[in-house]
């Protein structure tokens, strides 16, 4: 086998497009996924904080009622 039907057999094997795009894909997958946590992170941030405030205050008055 020559080497010019060697770099002809490589120039047509696709198998390694396969896996490139397989990392670009679950690259860009994973890029999204924090972009959303980002931008849901302060909302979640100020429920949770809201959150805490009216349990911290339930529990008081439970406390002093009883």
């Amino acid at each position: 086998m020559s080497i010019k039907s060697k770099l002809a057999l490589f120039k047509r094997d696709t198998s390694g497009a396969v896996s490139v795009e397989w990392v670009v894909l679950s690259a860009a997958v994973i890029g999204l996924g924090i972009g959303v946590i980002t931008i849901f992170s302060d909302g979640t941030n100020g429920a949770a904080a809201s959150s805490n405030e009216h349990l911290a205050q339930a529990m008081t008055t439970a406390a002093t009622t009883n």
